[in-house]
């Protein structure tokens, strides 16, 4: 397997697969892309589906009395199913929550425009309609960590803590392949909604599991996701909202130095090398943290880390749970680790 940026990909595909691929390609560029992309700005404009007040599907475990709530932020084309490991092994040591956005997974669709600034607020209202009113640690992969930044930007009283699992975030406007990759990502996200309105993503899915190392329901429900033609439109709705986000988000400020931050850092091979600009944006969020700790997951991919690498995240959530280490008042109270 070869990380492209952040996309992972099977680089010996079954001859299925490799046909459902080549067909799949030829389709879309016999159409243009252009064709293939005309339902993501059909997409853009299906604001009115459902009621404002929707509730997104929320699966919570384990007890309030163990430090702060942990909440799961899942990256792009991912739900709570992918976070189903970690979701398991958190619980044993505290409250953790996974959750589903609006128009994803098992949550109802959404009446608004999916861009950061409103998913940070509807994680808000879902934290006030739980009854959380203590900051929590928020835990973001990939363009997920780009919603928890958003969110601790925009409500810094309600974050104990923030952890990027190779995450998107603002301080990748400052590297040009982090960008390039960004842009891909629509290219691609386009190509995914065009499958599985054709009925070839589903091709694809079993590799992904295997790549998180996902199992029982979790597998199922993540099965479920990539093979589904609405999950997938929304999905690619995210996508197309991520670049100009990040410009917005970066004019609203930084994220307080004073919040706690962890980067997971996946260390498998990658195509292109990552240059020292890609590396610095990386870890940009706990470098600038006055308590920050940035964890390099050597050989995992850029999903792996949800699953069969999750003892990463993991122990990023326990750090951020130490006693004594908690967000501070200024710099100057902070306990410094790297």
């Amino acid at each position: 397997m070869v990380q492209l940026g952040r996309m992972d990909f099977t680089m010996e595909p079954t001859g299925a697969a490799r046909s459902a691929a080549i067909i799949f390609a030829l389709i879309c560029f016999g159409l243009g892309i252009a064709g293939c992309a005309t339902e993501t700005h059909r997409a853009a404009a299906r604001v009115d589906r459902t009621d404002a007040t929707a509730k997104p599907f929320v699966d919570c475990r384990g007890s309030h009395n163990l430090g702060p709530t942990v909440f799961l932020e899942a990256g792009a084309f991912s739900t709570s199913a992918d976070w189903s490991l970690i979701l398991r092994d958190l619980a044993r040591s505290g409250r953790v929550c996974a959750y589903d956005r609006l128009g994803l997974g098992l949550s109802p669709d959404r009446s608004s425009p999916p861009t950061a600034e409103q998913i940070a607020r509807e994680l808000a209202a879902t934290l006030d309609q739980l009854g959380e009113a203590a900051p929590i640690i928020l835990v973001g992969h990939s363009n997920g960590a780009f919603y928890a930044e958003t969110f601790a930007t925009l409500f810094p009283d309600r974050v104990a803590g923030l952890v990027y699992v190779n995450g998107v975030g603002t301080d990748d406007l400052d590297a040009p392949q982090l960008i390039s990759q960004l842009e891909s990502e629509r290219t691609q996200a386009d190509l995914a909604a065009v499958g599985g309105r054709l009925g070839v993503a589903r091709w694809f899915v079993d590799p992904k599991i295997a790549a998180i190392g996902l199992d029982g329901q979790g597998a199922l429900r993540k099965s479920r996701a990539l093979t589904s033609s609405r999950f997938l439109a929304d999905a690619r709705d995210e996508v197309m909202e991520i670049l100009p986000a990040l410009r917005r988000v970066r004019e609203l400020g930084d994220v307080p130095p004073t919040i706690p931050v962890a980067v997971v850092v996946g260390a498998l091979r990658q195509a292109p090398a990552p240059d020292e600009a890609w590396r610095a944006a990386e870890v940009a969020p706990a470098t600038r943290a006055c308590q920050g700790w940035v964890l390099d997951a050597i050989g995992a991919s850029h999903v792996s880390p949800l699953g069969r690498d999750r003892s990463y995240v993991i122990a990023a959530v326990r750090w951020l749970k130490t006693p004594g280490l908690k967000a501070a008042a200024a710099c100057t109270d902070a306990v410094f680790k790297r």
